[in-house]
């Protein structure tokens, strides 16, 4: 009985993991990665081809997923990193913007990751600009990006280390 209980619990935790995520390989044609999501995410690639992620929490917490097709180096990719903060911040009319400094990771499936935030406000709500691009590829990197208010933000830090560290390249 004891067995059968150890086997049972084991069949329930391994079925429970596969009903709370799905994995996408992105790019749709010529998939470079694949990257897990909760199961109640919605993940759909917009008119240009950008995979557009959306919590399942009524949160509208989101983030996009989109080719770097202009940036092929790591120095090319530093220095467009806060540009494209600072163009995201003035989109959304986000005020006294402070773009933090790159860093450099490593995810769980060995992926390098460089990551920054911006911190501003927006008629008077807290914002964040979260952006961590990489490449599944050599020379081919792609940034996920996100402007969310920091409450929401920080809500949801622990599903986007989850998120980010199921990047595997393919």
């Amino acid at each position: 009985m004891k067995n059968f209980l150890l086997l049972a619990a084991t069949l329930l935790f391994a079925s429970a993991l596969n009903l709370n995520a799905k994995t996408i390989k992105y790019p749709e044609k010529d998939p470079a990665f694949s990257v897990t999501l909760p199961d109640d995410w919605t993940a759909k690639p917009d008119k240009d081809g950008n995979l557009d992620c959306e919590a399942g929490d009524g949160s509208k917490f989101s983030f996009s997923i989109v080719p770097s097709k202009d940036v092929n180096t790591e120095p090319d990719l530093k220095a467009f990193l806060p540009k494209l903060a600072q163009g995201m911040a003035d989109g959304a009319k986000i005020e006294n913007v402070k773009v933090s400094e790159i860093k450099e990771m490593t995810t769980a499936n060995k992926v390098k990751l460089f990551g920054l935030n911006a911190n501003g406000a927006t008629s008077g709500v807290d914002m964040v600009i979260s952006l961590a691009a990489f490449a599944p590829k050599k020379d081919t990197y792609f940034v996920i990006m996100a402007v969310e208010p920091s409450e929401v933000d920080k809500a949801h830090d622990k599903v986007m280390g989850d998120i980010i560290n199921s990047i595997t390249p393919l």
